[in-house]
């Protein structure tokens, strides 16, 4: 009886040792990537490596559309083995090929299988090879591309690179209490083309308005603002609490005040706006300009003007500061200047914000150094209400560059502003190191960060290079985060300066997490660049999104540039 009992442990035993083997010997096949990873319709005799591990002689692959069993189009010609690391399969992709993600199924010939999940995507025909797009995610519709083809081919607006910079605020006309348009400032061009313009879009649709909302007289629309002025940032406030739009743009800094003709002009209740030239301070400050906000610092109801400074250089050893400027009387006034707390200090005025996230009453303002000496690279200098050189905390987070992109709204919506701070490697190491943090309002000496927004797997390229944008979508809090120069996959080499894409993360926001949307063109045909998620507007209250794909070629006019509206459905 004893010996019985004793073989049956050790038949146990046996049985789960060989289960467990079997598992493993399973589990051993994997499939980790595809190149190229995507191919258009009516591809032939294309070629795929496959790589992964496990990968035995006469091993097979199957493609089928992503949760399916479908094949979707795509037929597999044959398998080579090349090693149990890779195999190469040929392929053919019908015309009419489902569009959409892959899973890869890989069979040895003893049985076991492994599969890789989405692995590959099927394009829309003319697509590159290697090439493909997340588009426009469920949830959104796209309504509106304010870059037109003429009928003789060529793009509408012909500045270039349309898209730099994107800010979007509201406006009620006649003071009646209904916002009757969206004002979208965007800036464009490179050296000798540069244009900055104002599209008016209904509130309602998100689509260009034809005519005046209130008189219902045609009206001009898109506005050209300026130009021989170049732009990659924008910031939107009211410099003179008249509760018209103004916007402030970087690199050549310019201030554009906004004014609404009154009920008895010949051309009532339209909007114009007038540009102001912000001149840098004496002293030889070679990086004035680094960065803009603007908000109400002095309590008067009227925003004032923050402008970063990196400093002299080697040359005029001038101290890093951040210099506010005043509107008022056709001019601006440099009121005050905060210089950098100490040498440690590094980046000071790289990134600056204003808004009030300490709670206590009264806009503070806060300054980025990126590359301040702190044990994990950079900091976050607050300067509380009312704002004084002497009066400031410091925050700190992972690094490195901590600091380089700063945003202030009450992204959770909990009736405190909230600080958003970004930080990491924007290009070399970005997929380790870039990401966006949220500290929750009320932020004091101390405070930690709540929320980790990270990029979305294999896009975080360019993390914010140049543009984010925080604020809220109707009943929701956004943060908005482009990474033009982003490619999905590795093997995308024929579009110039990268696909692109926009990272949108909406509130409630998980204390870590991917975004909760992510876009990219509406289609990679036709153009050989894009650089979506350039330029990005959140659009405060309403459940619309603008994007620049700034490179993108537009009938015959290479990098004409793209702005997409986009609706929350």
């Amino acid at each position: 009886m004893k010996m019985l009992r004793y073989t049956s442990v050790f038949l146990a035993i046996l049985g789960a040792f060989l289960l467990a083997g079997s598992v493993s010997a399973t589990a051993q096949i994997q499939v980790d990537s595809t190149n190229p990873s995507a191919a258009p319709q009516g591809s032939i005799n294309l070629s795929v490596t496959i790589s992964g591990n496990g990968f035995k002689k006469g091993a097979k692959a199957q493609w089928f559309v992503t949760g399916t069993t479908n094949p979707g189009g795509v037929t597999v010609n044959s398998t080579t083995f090349k090693g149990s690391t890779q195999l190469t399969a040929n392929l053919t992709v019908a015309a009419n090929a489902v569009i959409s993600g892959f899973d890869i199924l890989v069979t040895n010939t003893d049985g076991r299988t492994g599969k890789g999940t989405d692995k590959f995507a099927v394009t829309q025909k003319g697509t590159p090879i290697g090439c493909s797009t997340p588009g426009t995610p469920s949830g959104f519709t796209l309504v509106a591309e304010l870059n037109t083809v003429q009928p003789n081919g060529a793009a509408s607006i012909t500045s270039l690179r349309l898209g730099n910079a994107i800010r979007v605020r509201p406006l009620d006309l006649n003071r009646d209490g209904i916002v009757d348009t969206l004002v979208a400032f965007v800036t464009s061009g490179q050296t000798g083309s540069e244009a900055t313009y104002i599209f008016l879009l209904d509130p309602a649709t998100g689509l260009p308005q034809a005519n005046n909302p209130v008189t219902g007289a045609a009206w001009q629309n898109p506005l050209a603002l300026l130009t021989g002025a170049f732009s990659t940032a924008a910031v939107a406030g009211d410099v003179n609490g008249d509760g018209v739009p103004d916007f402030v743009m970087l690199n050549n800094l310019y201030l554009f005040v906004g004014s609404v003709s009154g009920a008895s002009s010949p051309t009532p209740y339209t909007l114009s706006y007038t540009a102001y030239p912000i001149q840098a301070p004496p002293g030889g400050y070679s990086g004035f300009g680094a960065s803009i906000a603007i908000g109400d610092l002095d309590g008067d109801g009227a925003d004032e003007i923050a402008v970063g400074a990196a400093g002299g250089g080697k040359k005029n050893p001038v101290p890093p500061a951040v210099f506010i400027y005043k509107f008022g009387s056709g001019g601006l006034t440099n009121v005050q200047t905060i210089q950098w707390p100490n040498s440690s200090a590094g980046g000071f005025g790289s990134a600056v914000a204003v808004g009030n996230i300490d709670g206590n009453p009264g806009n503070d303002l806060v300054v980025g150094a990126p590359g301040a000496s702190t044990p994990n690279g950079g900091a976050v200098y607050v300067y509380p209400a009312p704002v004084q050189q002497s009066s400031y905390f410091m925050l700190t987070g992972p690094g490195p560059q901590f600091g380089e992109g700063l945003g202030i709204a009450d992204v959770n919506l909990d009736g405190f502003p909230d600080l958003v701070v970004n930080t990491g490697y924007k290009f070399s190491g970005s997929d380790t190191t870039a990401q966006t943090l949220i500290f929750a309002g009320n932020v004091h000496a101390g405070t930690t960060y709540t929320n980790e927004l990270l990029p979305a797997t294999g896009l975080s390229y360019s993390w914010a290079a140049p543009n984010f944008d925080v604020g809220n979508m109707l009943t929701g809090g956004a943060v908005a985060v482009g990474t033009p120069n982003a490619s999905i996959g590795n093997s995308c080499s024929s579009i110039g300066g990268g696909v692109g894409a926009l990272h949108l993360f909406t509130s409630p926001f998980a204390s870590s997490q991917q975004p909760n949307y992510v876009f990219g063109p509406p289609t990679l045909v036709g153009s050989s660049q894009f650089s979506f998620g350039y330029g990005v507007g959140v659009v405060p209250g309403y459940p619309f999104l603008l994007v620049g794909a700034h490179l993108q070629d537009l009938g015959t006019t290479s990098q004409a540039g793209q702005v997409y509206v986009y609706k929350k459905n």
